[in-house]
C-alpha cells in the first residue's frame, strides 16, 4: 500500500476492484477497447480541427494523409498500436511507389487502402451515410489552393490599402508646399508693394492682371483665325 493512502480507503479499493459490479464493468471496457483500430493522439479534437492546429503550427495546409501520421503517433514519433504501424508503413510504400511513377493513386486513394477493412466511417448515421468533406468541398490540396487564393486576395488589399495612405501622405505634403508657395507669394507682393510705394508707385498701376487676360484674349483670337481658315478649306475641298 502507498504511504500516503489511508488504510482504510486502500481496503475499500482492493474490495471494489474485487466487486462482481467492478468486474463486469472492466471486461466490458476491454471489449470495447478492442473494437478500436489504430486509435490515434487527436483526443476529443476532430481530424479538421487537427489539420486547422497544424495549419497554424507549420503555415502549410496539410493533407489527408499527414494528418494521419500526426494523429497515429506518439509524442516519440512511435505509432500509437501495432495496426496504426502497419497502416503507416503501407501509407510509405504506397507514396515510394507513386513517387517513382509505378501507382498513380490520389492521398484519398491511398487513405482507403490503408485505413482497417470494417472501420465504421465516423460519418456513418442510421439512416446511411451522409457525404464527406471532400466530396462536398474537395480534398486538402483545393482547399489549401483557396486558402491561398484568399491569402492573396488579402495581401493585394494590405498593399492597396498602403498605396493609398501613401498617396494621402504625399497629396497632404504637395497641399503644405502649396501652402507654402501662396504664403511665399503674399509675402513677395506685400515687400513688393511697400517698395513701389516708397518710390511713389502703386502695384495697381502696373495691371500685371489686365495685361495678362489681354494676352489670353489675343490668343484665342489667333485660334479662332486659324480654326476659321482649316474649315475654309475643307468646304473647297468639298
Amino acid at each position: 500500500m502507498p504511504n500516503f493512502v489511508d488504510k482504510k480507503d486502500w481496503e475499500w479499493l482492493v474490495k471494489y476492484f474485487g466487486s462482481e459490479e467492478f468486474q463486469k464493468k472492466s471486461q466490458r471496457n476491454i471489449k470495447n477497447r478492442s473494437c478500436l483500430d489504430a486509435g490515434h493522439t487527436a483526443g476529443s479534437k476532430s481530424f479538421a480541427q487537427k489539420a486547422e492546429d497544424m495549419y497554424k503550427r507549420d503555415k502549410v495546409m496539410p493533407g489527408l494523409l499527414d494528418v494521419y501520421e500526426e494523429t497515429h503517433l506518439t509524442s516519440d514519433k512511435l505509432p500509437v498500436t501495432q495496426m496504426a504501424s502497419d497502416a503507416l508503413n503501407e501509407m510509405k510504400r504506397l507514396l515510394e511507389q507513386r513517387k517513382a511513377g509505378e501507382i498513380s493513386l490520389t492521398d484519398e486513394e491511398i487513405y482507403a487502402k490503408i485505413k482497417p477493412k470494417g472501420k465504421r466511417n465516423s460519418r456513418d448515421r442510421h439512416t446511411g451515410v451522409s457525404p464527406s468533406i471532400t466530396s462536398l468541398f474537395g480534398g486538402f490540396s483545393e482547399c489549401e489552393k483557396l486558402r491561398k487564393e484568399a491569402d492573396k486576395a488579402m495581401n493585394e488589399a494590405a498593399e492597396a490599402k498602403k498605396e493609398a495612405i501613401s498617396a494621402n501622405e504625399q497629396n497632404k505634403i504637395l497641399t503644405k508646399k502649396l501652402k507654402d508657395v501662396e504664403r511665399e507669394n503674399k509675402v513677395t507682393r506685400h515687400f513688393l508693394e511697400k517698395f513701389l510705394n516708397t518710390i511713389g508707385y502703386n502695384l495697381s498701376d502696373f495691371n500685371m492682371d489686365e495685361d495678362f487676360e489681354e494676352s489670353n484674349e489675343e490668343y484665342d483670337n489667333e485660334e479662332d483665325k486659324d480654326e476659321e481658315e482649316i474649315s475654309g478649306k475643307d468646304r473647297r475641298l468639298e
